[in-house]
């Protein structure tokens, strides 16, 4: 009898151990700057990706709506792009097309995406880590501005919520153009040096 039960549990214990969620990682969406530090009248590009989905199966993205924050004083909106520039956009799997906008104000930008596809070919096509839009701003003045992303709509396959996500923020530091160097101590020394030789020199031409 009490193997009968030792042997039950485990069996319960295999079935909960294999029917839990794919993907173990948790899910993170957050912005990653290409370069931490740009000067003044450069471009920085900020990749606003996603990870800890299922590698091919659920749960999968088929809707976002965020939120992006930023200093205005030192960071100017330039332009947005949907979808990763090497996996392309994996919320568009089979190019029917997606409802992609954003608004632009000043200090923030707010971005979403609809897929179109159906949720069985986003759980079964999608890719786990991917980014969905790149942010692409211009290097106003000296300074470091933070970065900063808030959820509004973060949705699986079927519209329902993704639960217990992680949000990453980032920031830019952004320094002025490098300045002309100050002459060195010992070129100043050297052609001191070269003064009083050439008024030595004169001296004894004149005596």
């Amino acid at each position: 009898m009490k193997t009968k039960l030792v042997l039950i549990l485990a069996i319960c214990g295999f079935l909960v151990f294999i029917t839990q969620p794919a993907s173990a990682i948790p899910i993170e969406i957050g912005l990653e700057p290409v370069s931490q530090s740009v000067m003044v009248g450069d471009v920085v590009a900020v990749n606003l990706f996603i990870a800890g989905l299922g590698a091919n199966v659920a749960p999968s993205l088929s809707t976002f709506d965020v939120d992006v924050a930023y200093d205005p004083g030192i960071l100017g909106f330039k332009s947005l792009a949907f979808g990763d520039p090497a996996l392309g956009d994996q919320l568009d799997r089979y190019d029917l097309g997606s409802l992609t906008d954003f608004i632009d104000s000043v200090g923030g930008i707010n971005l979403y995406e609809l897929s179109f596809d159906l949720s069985q070919d986003l759980d079964d096509f999608q890719l786990d880590s991917f980014i969905l839009a790149t942010l692409s701003f211009d290097a106003l003045s000296a300074g470091t501005s933070a970065l900063g992303l808030t959820i509004n709509v973060l949705g699986d396959s079927y519209g329902t919520s993704l639960q217990d996500v992680t949000l990453t923020g980032a920031s830019v530091m952004v320094t002025d153009t490098t300045p002309v160097p100050e002459p060195a101590t010992i070129l100043l020394l050297a052609v001191g040096m070269s003064g009083l030789g050439f008024v030595k020199r004169r001296k004894l031409m004149n005596s």
